[in-house]
């Protein structure tokens, strides 16, 4: 789970939503968070400062289906998504772009047979490819064909069953990713300017890492590490740690924060009771750069469907906008967020942009029902009410939404074919 997966869908920083990096500890419940597919990181107490968009979305019994993202296996703030398909190993998957494809399909179905409203995938065969070979290699340029051409197939199926006004399609990624020589000379090994014993426990390595020092140990372990001057190596106290992260305020963010420049590596130390994860391997690709000064750090957003405009191309967005669109794209209210409203608003039309329409956690909507019709194809399809809308909260429900993040793309990386074939705007 990277923080700005966890950030697309609850539009808050990261000192407020809680997910601060990969790997965390909880000194008060002793409990260290490890990822997926770790029993560790199902523990609800990391989950429940935020409200991620498929709770919103149940507790105004909106039905959501989330597919492989991390997090919907917890009971959170009481609530879990209608459907939730736990998150899964690319690398024993073996059929991830077949079940990638049915999965949407299926969020089809639900929307048409089920009364499902939301609908979450997350696709991570770029991410991997882009760690274990390399953001230019062929396996990832591969991956990007793979899922543009999944991505069009969907959209071939959205407008073949007649949903083109109902269903909005959004496609997003939680981060970039910057190349590193595994064999090169940038690799940062912090054990050449400190003593072991004063590391109590080391979390991640890569572009970010954090440290809690042994007790007592602290002002002399950050000292052994400025006074190295390693180079490609910032550290922070926590009470340091710049403002634009929205980090230190966070009870999990550690003593000493960790950040390499850009292609430089943050090595694990040698000791396995120390550093978690224990890992010696050194990757191809890594993220976790600061994304104002690194430009592969930044991220894409795109969307279509009735409730946004066609052929915009807005000003740039942050990661804390993306619940703002989605709740208004379906018609809820959000709840209180980091996110901008004008930088979304402009984004947007039609009921989108009418809050008394929206459904807040107190008002309940209709339930849409379908009847049966058919197109000038002769083909049956589901997009024909029955009867009156009585009320505007009920036409505002009858919009759908499907969410895709393909993990670790940076806004150039989607080829030509997915931008003209979808008229999405970035």
């Amino acid at each position: 789970m990277s923080t700005g997966r966890w950030q697309h869908s609850n539009s808050l920083y990261p000192e407020s939503h809680g997910i601060i990096q990969n790997y965390m500890y909880d000194a008060q419940m002793d409990d260290l968070f490890l990822m997926a597919l770790h029993s560790n990181a199902s523990h609800a107490h990391w989950w429940n400062d935020a409200e991620p968009v498929w709770v919103t979305a149940e507790k105004r019994d909106l039905k959501s289906a989330v597919y492989w993202w991390d997090g919907c296996q917890v009971m959170i703030q009481g609530k879990k998504p209608t459907k939730c398909e736990e998150y899964a190993n690319y690398w024993v998957w073996g059929k991830v772009n077949k079940d990638t494809l049915n999965a949407m399909t299926e969020i089809l179905d639900k929307f048409q047979k089920d009364n499902f409203r939301l609908g979450l995938v997350y696709y991570e065969a770029v991410d991997a490819n882009g760690h274990f070979r390399g953001p230019d290699s062929a396996d990832r340029v591969q991956s990007l064909k793979d899922i543009d051409s999944i991505l069009d197939n969907v959209q071939n199926e959205i407008a073949r069953r007649g949903m083109e006004n109902q269903v909005n399609l959004i496609v997003v990624s939680d981060h970039g990713m910057a190349s590193v020589d595994p064999e090169g000379p940038k690799i940062i090994d912090i054990e050449k300017a400190i003593n072991l014993k004063d590391v109590k426990l080391m979390l991640d390595r890569g572009a970010v890492s954090m440290i809690l020092p042994e007790y007592g140990r602290e002002e002399k372990l950050y000292e052994d590490l400025k006074k190295a001057s390693i180079q490609g190596l910032t550290v922070y106290r926590k009470r340091d740690i710049p403002e634009h992260y929205h980090l230190k305020k966070h009870k999990l963010v550690q003593p000493i924060l960790l950040i390499a420049d850009e292609g430089y590596v943050i090595k694990a130390i040698s000791d396995p009771k120390r550093m978690k994860p224990f890992a010696e391997r050194i990757f191809k690709g890594y993220h976790g750069y600061d994304p104002y000064q690194v430009k592969d750090m930044r991220t894409i957003f795109y969307a279509r469907g009735p409730s946004f405009k066609k052929g915009l191309i807005a000003p740039p967005m942050e990661m804390v906008d993306h619940y703002n669109a989605i709740c208004k794209a379906m018609g809820m209210e959000p709840m209180p967020n980091n996110g901008s409203w004008p930088r979304v608003r402009e984004m947007l039309t039609g009921n989108a942009l009418r809050p008394e329409l929206h459904i807040g956690p107190d008002k309940k909507p209709k339930v849409v029902k379908f009847s049966k019709a058919k197109n000038s194809l002769g083909n049956k399809k589901k997009n024909i009410f029955k009867g009156k809308r009585k009320n505007s909260a009920a036409f505002q429900v009858d919009l759908q939404l499907f969410y895709v993040i393909l993990s670790s793309i940076f806004t150039i990386s989607l080829s030509e074919k997915l931008v003209c074939r979808t008229s999405f705007f970035t």
